[in-house]
């Protein structure tokens, strides 16, 4: 089922951030930071597709060179609270064919951000997998052929996240109706759409930290009930996509969120019967739950990699401040946190919380994949078991046997069509007078169909030369018989 995330930071140097470390971790590529002397390296990172830098007409060449569009960013931005790039993560229908997605992520980018003189860096991640999604890193600052200019603070204005967001829907909609797709994705809240879905609430530190200890709290009961009617809205609008099908077959369709397009072709329905699962394992995959735990661990990891970036960083700089102590040999054998310079105890300070953050993401993803995801898949199976085998199977036989009815009916639609320009084509060309350079044209056609003014099914001829095309029926064949095929 397709869904609509797009969200917006900017990434600054204050937060600890560097341009050049997050272009190199979003590209899966290794790049120096020749500010801070570090080399970045993530070359073996996993999920990363393809990475796109797109520039507007304005940029010169060497801004299409990753290392130096970057480092020239960070040589640009001179202040400590310096905002060196704007970050749009977008989710991606997974609906798409990787082409089509692709197109339309880059398509949207241009439209949006290039044609106002922004260069952009697109990374896609994950696009043979369950949460295909799009990181877009944006300059902040004018370019010409000099190079940067000053920051264009129109780009900051809030009324483009609305443009932005609404902008994003539109292309990824175009992009699913012509895949053959009914469904859209929307970008505005529930309310704002006249929904009957309520959005969940926020839980807070505490509450957060009591249910992942396993302590049900207030909040978070209302939460699960929020979801439960959130699921039953879904079901019910799934049910009418999926109307036709039996009832094991149809539970089955909402279970693995496959959806009937109301305009599907023989060949969308052969692609869905193909993607089918194959066993209890497979089709798990493709539920809701599966999905919304794989999504969870994937961006828990993502978030654990950027702060282990930061963390590293932050070690490297802590000893280099270390190393360069301007105190005497008499000095040295005073603890270090007693005389280092506040600069470095904010490293190690900053080292620490990254720690802590880091074992508490470690914590929540270890949960999820020992224990969320095992409980999951047993209580899925016992479903399975019980009715998901059969009901699959009742499925495949529904999909094939209209598979077969599509197919017929676009067979019979197309000779059909065939048959009526072949009937236009007797009907334009017809000569009741045959000349002698038609004895020298070129046989296009022959066979039998209706001759004109009394209907009688009748041989006929088509002929074609420098003349034009003529049609011979029946007696006329007989006529020219052996001079024709002499």
């Amino acid at each position: 089922m397709a869904i609509y995330h797009l969200s917006m930071k900017i990434i600054s140097r204050n937060s600890g951030y560097s341009a050049v470390a997050s272009a190199a971790y979003r590209s899966g590529s290794l790049m120096l930071d020749e500010r801070t002397g570090l080399t970045h390296d993530y070359t073996r990172k996993s999920g990363v597709a393809e990475a796109v830098i797109l520039t507007p007409a304005t940029a010169p060449a060497w801004c299409t060179n990753r290392a130096e569009l970057w480092n020239a960013v960070e040589k640009a931005e001179r202040r400590k609270n310096s905002q060196l790039a704007r970050e749009i993560e977008l989710a991606i229908p997974r609906e798409l064919p990787q082409d089509a997605a692709r197109e339309t992520v880059l398509a949207f980018v241009r439209e949006n951000f290039v044609s106002q003189g922004m260069i952009a860096d697109v990374a896609f991640h994950h696009m043979d997998k369950t949460n295909p999604h799009a990181h877009i890193m944006l300059t902040t600052r004018a370019v010409g052929p000099a190079g940067f200019g000053g920051k264009v603070r129109d780009w900051n204005d809030r009324t483009h996240a609305e443009t932005w967001r609404a902008s994003w829907a539109d292309h990824a909609n175009r992009a699913l109706a012509n895949a053959g797709y009914q469904e859209e994705i929307d970008h505005r809240s529930y309310e704002r759409q006249g929904l009957e879905k309520t959005p969940g609430i926020h839980l807070g530190k505490s509450a957060c930290a009591m249910e992942t200890r396993g302590i049900e709290t207030e909040r978070g009961e209302q939460n699960r009930l929020i979801n439960r009617l959130n699921l039953e809205i879904q079901i019910s609008r799934t049910e009418l996509r999926n109307s036709g099908l039996t009832e094991p077959a149809r539970r089955v369709a909402d279970l693995l969120n496959i959806v009937l397009p109301d305009n599907a072709t023989s060949y969308t329905l052969r692609d869905i019967i193909e993607a089918l699962p194959k066993d209890s394992n497979a089709a798990w995959k493709l539920t809701s739950n599966a999905m919304s735990m794989m999504a969870d661990m994937q961006a828990t990891r993502r978030r654990w990699e950027e702060l282990n970036t930061e963390r590293k960083e932050a070690m490297s700089h802590a000893a280099s401040l270390k190393k360069s102590s301007p105190f005497s040999s008499g000095f040295s054998r005073i603890p270090l946190m007693q005389w280092a310079a506040p600069e470095y105890r904010s490293e190690q300070g900053k080292i620490q919380s990254l720690s802590q953050q880091m074992e508490k993401l470690r914590q929540h993803y270890r949960k999820v994949e020992k224990q969320d995801i095992p409980a999951s898949q047993t209580a899925f199976e016992k479903q399975w078991q019980q009715w998901g085998a059969s009901g699959l199977a009742a499925l495949r036989v529904q999909l094939l046997k209209r598979e077969e009815e599509l197919r017929r009916k676009e067979q019979e639609d197309t000779e059909r069509s065939r048959a009526e320009r072949r009937a236009e084509q007797l009907r334009k060309n017809d000569n009741a007078v045959m000349d002698s350079g038609v004895l020298s044209a070129v046989v296009t056609g022959y066979g039998e169909a209706p001759m004109p003014g009394n209907g009688e099914m009748t041989c006929y001829l088509l002929l074609h030369n420098r003349n034009g095309e003529y049609t011979l029926w029946g007696n006329e064949l007989e006529k020219y018989r052996t001079r024709i095929f002499e």
